[in-house]
Order: C-alpha cells, then structure tokens, then sequence
C-alpha cells in the first residue's frame, strides 16, 4: 500500500466486518489495511476501534465499492 498518505474509509465495531470490506477491496484490486483489531475480539461497548484504511489515491473509488463508507473530510 503507499504508506505517503493512508487515511480510514470506514470505523467498525467488529473486525470480522472489516475483513470482509477489505476482501472486497483487494478483488478489486485496491490495496487496504485493517487497523485496530485485537486477534478476532473486540469488546462491543468499544465502538469504531476498528478502521478500514486505504491509500488516499484509491480512497474515492474504495468507498464507492464498500458500503457506508465516507471520504474523509481533512
């Protein structure tokens, strides 16, 4: 992934919904990371611990693809 500017597409509660947006991405051959997830356990009264990050170039056409994502906005 080009590590130059990474920014987060998606916050998530549960890694395992991470993962299967990042899977989605990578078919589509755009590269991502999942960032915050602890093995497979995340405790669920900790919310948005869990990022699906991209390459800022992908970031408009990654989340198009996955949905509920936003652009960031810095």
């Amino acid at each position: 992934m080009d590590q130059s500017r990474v920014v987060t597409i998606k916050r998530y509660t549960t890694p395992n919904e991470a993962y299967l947006d990042a899977d989605l991405l990578r078919d589509n051959g755009i590269e991502c990371s999942v960032d915050g997830a602890i093995g497979d356990t995340v405790l669920p009264f900790i919310q948005g611990q869990v990022s699906l990050l991209v390459a800022e170039v992908d970031a408009a056409r990654a989340a198009a693809l996955v949905p509920g994502a936003d652009l960031p906005t810095d």
